[in-house]
């Protein structure tokens, strides 16, 4: 048992991305939706029925190493194509609330569960949690898996929902979040017709949602999620679309030998073939999965890096390292383009050896391979470097809200991202990447001690450095004018400090607010403040002296402004001249599907035009385009007060400069399409939302589910800017608004 488990450990190794980006705030909307009358009274099974029809005719064959007298017999009667196995559940495992003994799952021979957390943006397992743990405790690796409902919500929406309510961050020993792509349960109940097994949606419609999907928990969780799906749903509906062939495949499918395939993917990394496994420490009946031969493969191997002439004993772990699976196949290992004074052992796959004197790269391939599942190779690069000198780094200055890109450099005799670097005390709101590149935005003034370690895959200390950082406050300077009411075109207005209140708009100094760099919203000086409520009551606001920094603002979807203090939105108190504003509890109604939510007509404001600052210091959007660019292309410019630099975000959703809006290609929507200014109207290809903060933000095409990106942070003029995928951490993906 203890191998099989090891298996699965080491494809979640596989499957996990180095350096996880922090997780983001959900969507607005995630955490409450429309109540609508309809009968979701499958949200406690696994799957739809029509998959569960299809799957419970086959026979469940037992693990190989299972220990249960029953699962002995059936082994005997129907041995498993495959040595590692597993299981799914939900909340139907749990008849009159019984619990699920994992240990005796674990001791059945099951090594992986998948567990339902969430269907649709309505429904979370309550069961989940519990299983996860016991299931983990158990030995066994798990995921979470959601099943998807499009034309409830959408799919930014679903993957927010499900990464919120599983309430895990990929591990190394955990699998990513498994889509449940698949027949619509519903179906002739939900609005749609019978029959209608693809949720009354077109192909475009689905595939962009699924796109929508992916794209968050990438940008979330650092991993492509695990679509599971049946051939002939996905054929029909998405077209046989071939555009997510890089997620990892489950399937279902009936057969005894191997699973149909959906289009895109030429193999599978787990087979749902039956519904009708009886697994010890489970009341009745569940389903079971194989883990593929095909994905026998080594834990993500990343760079080594280690000085010249050292010995080194490198352990190389696949799947298992071991046979499989008790009375399974051995696993054997081989090696090409090693250090000359290297090699590998066969059966254990640790590479032995003394590096060479100078420095030097080698492009190694290590292949792993098993009597009857055949082999795969994975290649990394290994560096002998050479003795390390860090460079000296000058001491630093900003401000907050400033974008900052530093590198830091240190000299081995190789070129290229051969070392590692860390770094302690930075300012808030920065970070570095482990090739030397400290980015961010700075959050909070103050006098910082930078301590930076440069070290090499062993851990060994090889270079420090010491430098200071100052981060100054905001200067108050930024886009300035009025900020307006979308109900009905009034302005907010300083009365006196203490009543800021709703006026029709005119030219005076009481109504010219300036939106700073650090979030704060500044008049004649002053800072707008809004006090502690600690009842739900609204908050009275207040100008207020910026020497403390001020209060700060953020502005988020729907041109709401929201106070990072309070946690409370800018509201307006009437319709009439004088009435008072205030920072009122946020109040968003969720529409009839679930999929977004309206903020309340009192807290929707448009800002003074401003730049698109980029996270690439010194950069910003502009409508200036060169020859040779594509009409109406969006660029990167040094940043100016020009108006082709002055962007306005709309509460619609909309974000226009100079009279044009920012779009998407007509049918356009691949990550690297440059994206375009076109004459504004209602459409899903010019709605933005805001994502993130509290100063950079992500500005995101809820219809393509990418971001908008200076493509590869080329920091160059004219650079076009382009839809890329959502990534925290990436400068070029992120911006300020103001």
């Amino acid at each position: 048992m203890r191998r099989a488990v090891a298996a699965v450990a080491g494809l979640a190794a596989m499957l996990s991305v180095a350096g996880l980006a922090a997780l983001w705030p959900a969507q607005a909307g995630a955490s409450g939706t429309a109540a609508v009358s309809r009968d979701r009274s499958d949200d406690a099974a696994t799957h739809s029925p029509m998959v569960e029809r299809m799957l419970a005719g086959d026979a469940a064959a037992a693990p190989v190493g299972s220990r249960s007298e029953r699962s002995v017999r059936a082994a005997t009667a129907a041995a498993p194509l495959y040595p590692v196995q597993g299981i799914d559940v939900a909340s139907l495992q749990h008849p009159g609330g019984a619990a699920i003994n994992w240990t005796d799952v674990a001791e059945d021979g099951y090594a992986f569960a998948f567990i339902k957390a969430t269907e649709g943006s309505y429904y979370t397992n309550p069961y989940y949690a519990a299983d996860e743990a016991g299931a983990r405790a158990a030995g066994l690796v798990v995921a979470p898996y959601a099943f998807a409902i499009p034309n409830y919500s959408g799919g930014t929406l679903q993957a927010d929902y499900a990464l919120d309510s599983a309430g895990t961050l990929p591990d190394g020993q955990s699998l990513p979040l498994i889509v449940d792509l698949e027949y619509d349960p519903y179906a002739g109940q939900d609005g749609t017709p019978s029959g209608s097994w693809c949720y009354d949606l077109t192909p475009a419609q689905m595939v962009s949602w699924i796109s929508a999907f992916v794209t968050e928990v990438q940008r979330r969780t650092g991993q492509l999620p695990i679509i599971y799906t049946v051939a002939d749903w996905w054929d029909q509906c998405t077209d046989s679309s071939t555009a997510f062939s890089a997620d990892p495949l489950w399937v279902a499918s009936a057969g005894t030998s191997s699973p149909t395939l959906p289009a895109g993917w030429t193999g599978w990394t787990f087979w749902q073939y039956t519904a009708s496994a009886e697994v010890a420490g489970i009341s009745g009946q569940t389903d079971a999965s194989y883990l593929s031969g095909s994905a026998l493969e080594l834990a993500d191997q990343v760079s080594q890096s280690n000085p010249t002439g050292t010995s080194v004993s490198l352990p190389l772990s696949g799947l298992d390292g071991d046979p499989l699976a008790a009375g399974g196949p051995a696993v054997s290992f081989s090696a090409t383009g090693l250090p000359p004074a290297l090699s590998i052992s066969p059966v254990t796959g640790t590479i032995t050896g003394t590096l060479p004197a100078g420095p030097a790269a080698f492009d190694v391939a290590v292949t792993e391979s098993a009597a009857g599942l055949g082999s795969v190779t994975q290649d990394f690069t290994w560096y002998a470097h050479g003795t390390v000198t860090l460079r000296a780094t000058g001491n630093q200055s900003d401000a907050v809200g400033n974008p900052v890109r530093v590198r830091l450099a240190a000299s081995d005799g190789l070129s290229g991202c051969t070392l590692r670097f860390i770094a302690t005390g930075l300012p808030r709101g920065l970070s570095i990447s482990n090739c030397g590149m400290i980015s961010g935005w700075p959050q909070a003034a103050g006098e910082y001690r930078v301590t930076v370690h440069v070290t090499d895959s062993s851990g060994a200390a090889l270079g420090h450095g010491k430098f200071s950082w100052k981060v100054t406050r905001a200067t108050g300077q930024g886009p300035a004018g009025h900020i307006v009411l979308r109900r009905d075109g009034k302005c907010l207005t300083e009365l006196s400090a203490t009543d800021i209140a709703i006026e029709t708009c005119n030219s005076g100094s009481a109504q010219r607010w300036t939106i700073a760099s650090d979030g704060s919203v500044r008049l004649n000086g002053k800072c707008l403040a809004a006090s502690t409520a600690k009842t739900s009551a609204a908050a009275a606001l207040e100008l207020t002296s910026c020497s403390n920094g001020g209060q700060r603002w953020q502005l988020e979807s729907d041109a709401v402004l929201e106070s990072l203090t309070s946690g409370r939105c800018l509201s307006d108190g009437g319709s009439e001249n004088g009435s008072r504003a205030s920072a009122a509890l946020c109040v968003a109604s969720p529409n009839a599907t679930g999929s977004a939510s309206t903020p309340s007509t009192s807290q929707e404001w448009t800002l003074p035009a401003g730049p698109l600052t980029a996270g690439i210091s010194g950069y910003c959007a502009s409508d200036l385009r060169s020859a040779g660019a594509p009409a109406g292309a969006v660029t990167l410019q040094r940043c100016s007060t020009s108006a082709q630099q002055s962007w306005t975000v709309e509460p619609d959703g909309a974000i226009s400069v100079d009279g044009h809006c920012l779009s998407l290609p007509s049918g356009q929507s691949a990550p690297g399409t440059p994206v375009r200014l076109a004459r504004c109207q209602s459409g899903a290809d010019q709605v933005w939302q805001l994502a993130g903060g509290p100063i950079n933000v992500q500005v995101l095409s809820p219809a393509a589910g990418l971001c908008l990106a200076d493509p590869g942070d080329r920091a160059a003029a004219r650079t076009v800017l382009s839809l890329e995928p959502c990534v925290p951490a990436d400068p070029g993906t992120n911006w300020r608004v103001s």
